[in-house]
């Protein structure tokens, strides 16, 4: 049985040793196409298998066991690798109107630094490169690198948007028929764990986010003045927009919940002041059926109090009177102790730290990330490493407000749903785990390409009008 599996091994290790130069081939060839299939296979796939009674592996996580790293990953690395041979081959520009090539090299520098200093350490490079530390920083800097690399036409990034589109049609389709009549998704933490009577459309952070940039995509088609449609285009265009919104309603995710809200505030500052106040008017009404409908289905099982105002039930599990045993932030506290003399640096990407196990009983016994993006950095690789993170969210959000008042059209769409979707992850960068999940890393990653997108077509069309100019 033995050798059996051995000579499985080896001839798994052979194809893929083999497959290599054809899938650089494809890469290179197919640059764009290569892109928008990847995005595919995030908007499609699902990655959280937390809440279900019986655990799968989903795709994210095949090849790990022998490789170390997923198959779409190492994918990632070889359609990056192919990009930049591209470039280099066809004499293109390799600086890309964009920070991500400094920061490429600062997050490189600094998981070198760690393997250095783990291999000092006696660790081994798997557990210094695994997914519970950095490795999905450079990932995202990665993917967002990918789209500016391969991206660059108008049609591409129009593609782009219908794809996006699309796709989030189908798996609101796909999770509301679930919901309806096959009893919704089956990673459900808080009927399997909690058990409570409740069922959701998605749990996974990322299908929400898919829903509501879709949300917010074609709310902007529905209100921008400059577009203009058909009454039965607008019609169809607001139905399917329900249908997004309750997708993500439906999954009574309260960070998604905020996270559409705070994707609201960019509509509104971008509408004319005319359509502000429908706009408002509209959101309002729909926050309040999604807020009544996340109080009834899941908030009045997590209150001491059934007549607890919305507030006090929405953060049932903070402060003096919550609902829970332990403080929703025991777990950073626990964190920020075993920090104790390590805040510069951290305590590496292989580490971990030390609380209270009953309390922490749903780490099951591994302490190695923490319920908050930021926190996760700072565990790991200190104030330098979230310094860092944060330098790159700040430059982001330097970029889109410089540049967006001269974006029009398809440029302007892009730009500001980048900037929404950035604030879509800001609740789960303060208390959710993305830095360790592949998926989210990189839709983060190409939120975050977004706004630079027509930045990248500019500067290919026209470098010598390079940034004064409207892009349609």
């Amino acid at each position: 049985m033995e050798l059996t599996s051995a000579g499985d091994t080896f001839l798994i290790l052979i194809a893929a040793l083999l497959s290599l130069p054809l899938l650089l081939a494809v890469c290179w060839s197919q640059p764009a196409p290569t892109t928008l299939g990847y995005i595919a296979i995030l908007c499609l796939f699902s990655s959280s298998t937390w809440g279900q009674l019986q655990e799968e592996n989903t795709l994210y996580a095949r090849g790990t066991g022998m490789f170390y790293f997923s198959l779409v990953n190492i994918l990632l690395w070889i359609a990056v690798a192919a990009a930049g041979t591209r470039q280099l081959m066809a004499n293109l520009q390799a600086k890309l109107p964009s920070p991500f090539n400094y920061f490429l090299v600062a997050f490189s520098f600094l998981l070198l630094a760690h393997v250095v200093l783990g291999l000092m350490a006696g660790k081994d490079i798997p557990l210094i490169l695994g997914y519970n530390g950095l490795i999905n920083l450079l990932n995202s800097v990665l993917f967002s690198w990918l789209l500016l690399s391969t991206l660059t036409t108008e049609k591409n990034q129009q593609t782009l948007i219908k794809l996006l589109l699309g796709l989030a049609a189908v798996r609101a389709v796909f999770g509301l028929i679930r919901y309806q009549w096959f009893d919704g998704d089956s990673a459900n933490p808080y009927r399997n764990f909690e058990s409570l009577d409740i069922k959701l459309v998605y749990f996974d952070i990322c299908d929400n986010y898919i829903a509501a940039l879709a949300a917010f995509c074609l709310a902007w088609l529905l209100l921008m003045p400059s577009v203009r449609m058909k009454l039965w285009q607008r019609f169809f265009i607001a139905g399917w927009l329900i249908l997004e919104v309750a997708t993500v309603a439906l999954s009574f995710r309260r960070s998604s919940l905020i996270g559409l809200g705070l994707m609201l505030l960019v509509l509104i500052v971008q509408l004319p002041w005319q359509r502000r106040f429908l706009l408002i008017a509209i959101s309002t009404l729909a926050l309040m059926g999604a807020s009544a409908t996340l109080m009834r289905e899941r908030l009045q099982f997590n209150v001491n109090n059934p007549e607890s105002g919305f507030i006090s039930s929405l953060l049932y599990d903070v402060g003096p009177d919550r609902a829970t045993q332990a403080n929703r932030f025991y777990e950073l506290e626990a964190a920020a102790r075993s920090l104790d003399g390590n805040w510069l640096f951290g305590l590496g990407s292989w580490g971990s730290f030390y609380g209270d196990e009953d309390i922490l009983d749903y780490h099951f016994g591994k302490f190695d990330f923490v319920h908050s993006g930021f926190g996760h950095v700072i565990l790991k690789s200190g104030l330098l490493g979230l310094t860092l993170f944060l330098a790159l969210l700040v430059v982001f959000t330097i970029n889109y407000l410089k540049h967006r008042k001269y974006f029009s059209g398809c440029s302007s769409l892009l730009a500001d749903a980048g900037f929404a979707g950035l604030l879509f992850w800001m609740p789960t960068l303060l208390i959710g785990t993305p830095i360790i999940e592949f998926r989210t890393m990189l839709l983060l990653g190409m939120t975050l390409a977004l706004p630079y997108l027509p930045l990248v077509r500019s500067a290919n069309c026209k470098p010598q009008y390079f940034p004064r100019y409207a892009i349609a």
